[in-house]
């Protein structure tokens, strides 16, 4: 019989009832009851397995709720479902707990929209749906008038944010009442609408309406036995969790849960090896392994999923091409000059050291240095040599594996065509700079500058920010064909910029046999006389020659070289090419 894989399936149950490959993390359920947290927050990438984890804990704790509906599980279904796997022999202590205790399940994953009227109406659908799921069991409760006029309210989806907050409160408090049993909090992907707001001008009343719900809901509640949440971040924790001393939080850098999300070495080796020989393991560990968390190797268990449900279709990006990288395109073109060096670094191979914070000030990710936190937890980047020195954690930044590689190259390379908007693109750069095509180069490069000045703050970019982003985006287009360095030695200096063919490329025709140097320099307003394009194009070019930039080039046995001098003018770039 063929394996299915759940792939897009997030209902533990509907995996199971399937007989869908399952890969057991129901020791998540044992290390949630024998934590020292009352609630955790474990924030993750996106598609890591949140939803699915979340949902096997509801279905674990969850007594059940009036009688069963047609076509949903039955308590003997729910049994036989953790039949044979590791929470089945998990000891007393958690059997005990199973199917329990009432839940409430709340998941803000699809909370995505440009409007924060439209945000508040799906949080407030979301809540009131999930007050009248569990309606036949508070209803018994014994609760003052004004408490049951609360729920009724957001029951009905007529309760103000404030009686959002109170009311799911209450609600833990009217089940505890109800059954006996504390409650089981669980919140999914509670960040989402958060990121929306950030992104679209909302970020101020999205925050007060999730710390009012959050704080509300878990603070000093007594008829809490357990709260787990998940997200991709831990916002800053004067926005969101100020005054929650109980809510204990484990980042990708903490241990406790490292293997719960995402797929371990031995996970991997036990689907090839059911798969059988089209499997490629080797394959799967170059494009989707790298992710340490915790200490632990771990695997991207969207792509290796949806590899191993058709492996004859070969390996290619999955997970990156799950939901728009808009956003992470804006913070990488944004930061410009202070981040070039190491995004070269890193797209070469290479480790950059940076500090680390698990709390993300969502509002400074352009200043101080927070966007590497944020590529590290969104899955962007791996970290590796944790060190903690005097309350601040550094860690050495890498790429994990073949696949973020590729979409690092995708933001740039989309960056580019849209701002290029030409036939041909950045290929056609690209061809333009190789081969010493002045005009076409010089067209484009001026495109690219006026179409991203205008795209993004003119007040806050310069143009030589822009084209330090283009060797970015250069680098990461020719990465697989040329050696792209930029501020490095030859001759008797340093050039800006060096690109020259790889020895083992053999498709030289495509974009041009030749190798380049480049020159940059902007005109200085200042000097007396004042200098015009014409004059900083010429010196550009003799520091070039006089300097012997293109002398790397000429000992790597590269024929052709061109020496390009680039001038910016306020939002005018003149570029000037000879060959050496």
């Amino acid at each position: 019989m063929r394996l299915r894989f759940p792939i897009g399936t997030s209902d533990f149950a509907q995996i199971r009832r399937a007989g869908d490959y399952y890969v057991d993390k129901t020791g998540l359920i044992a290390d949630v009851i024998r934590g020292s947290s009352l609630v955790s927050l474990i924030p993750r990438p996106r598609r890591f397995g949140k939803t699915l984890n979340l949902s096997t804990l509801r279905y674990y704790f969850e007594r059940p709720v009036g009688p069963t509906a047609r076509g949903r599980p039955t308590p003997e279904d729910i049994r036989g479902f953790f039949d044979g796997l590791e929470v089945a022999t998990a000891g007393e202590d958690v059997a005990e707990r199973f199917m329990r205790h009432p839940v409430v399940y709340l998941t803000f994953k699809d909370v995505k929209f440009r409007r924060w009227e439209d945000c508040l109406a799906m949080v407030v659908a979301l809540v009131r749906e999930e007050v009248e799921r569990l309606s036949v069991v508070w209803a018994g409760a014994e609760l003052a008038p004004g408490q049951r006029a609360t729920l009724e309210a957001v029951a009905a989806g007529t309760g103000t944010p404030a009686e959002l907050a109170a009311g799911l409160r209450l609600l833990t408090h009217a089940l505890h009442s109800a059954t006996g049993e504390e409650c089981v909090l669980l919140i999914d992907e509670y960040d989402t609408p958060i990121h929306e707001g950030w992104q679209y001008g909302y970020y101020d009343q999205v925050i007060e309406l999730f710390r009012g719900i959050l704080s509300g809901t878990i603070k000093d509640n007594a008829s809490l036995y357990r709260g787990v949440l998940t997200g991709i971040l831990r916002v800053a924790k004067e926005s969101l969790f100020s005054g929650l001393n109980n809510v204990g939080v484990y980042s990708l850098l903490a241990h406790p849960f490292s293997t719960r999300f995402g797929f371990t070495e031995e996970e991997v080796v036990a689907m090839c090896a059911a798969v059988g020989p089209s499997a490629d393991l080797q394959g799967i560990r170059d494009w989707y392994n790298g992710y340490r968390m915790g200490g632990h190797v771990i695997y991207n268990p969207w792509s290796v999923l949806c590899y191993l449900a058709s492996p004859i279709d070969g390996l290619k990006p999955h997970w990156v091409n799950t939901a728009s990288n808009a956003l992470l395109q804006d913070l990488l073109i944004r930061a410009g000059l202070e981040i070039q060096s190491d995004l070269e670094t890193l797209i070469k191979g290479g480790e950059v050291l940076h500090e680390i914070g698990e709390d993300i000030h969502l509002r400074n990710l352009h200043a101080d240095g927070a966007i590497w936190s944020f590529l590290l937890f969104c899955g962007y980047l791996k970290a590796e040599d944790v060190r903690h020195v005097k309350g601040r954690t550094f860690a050495a930044l890498s790429v994990p594996n073949f696949e973020v590689g590729a979409a690092y190259a995708a933001i740039y390379r989309e960056w580019l065509t849209g701002a290029l908007r030409t036939p041909g693109g950045v290929d056609g750069l690209c061809r333009a700079l190789l081969t010493g095509d002045e005009r076409t180069f010089g067209a484009g490069l001026q495109r690219l500058v006026l179409e991203s000045l205008s795209y993004f703050d003119t007040g806050a970019r310069t143009p030589e920010a822009v084209y330090q982003a283009f060797l970015v985006g250069l680098l990461v287009q020719l990465n697989h064909t040329h050696v792209v360095d930029s501020n490095r030695e030859s001759g008797f200096g340093r050039y800006d910029v060096c690109v020259k063919p790889r020895a083992d490329f053999e498709d030289r025709a495509r974009l041009g046999r030749g190798g380049a140097v480049l020159e940059l320099k902007s005109i200085d307003t200042e000097a007396e006389p004042p200098e015009d394009t014409q004059t900083a194009l010429a010196s550009a070019m003799k520091q070039i020659k006089d300097r012997e930039y293109a002398t790397a080039l000429h000992q790597a046995g590269v024929e052709v070289v061109w020496l390009w001098a680039v001038v910016f003018d306020g939002k005018r770039v003149r570029a000037k090419v000879e060959r050496a």
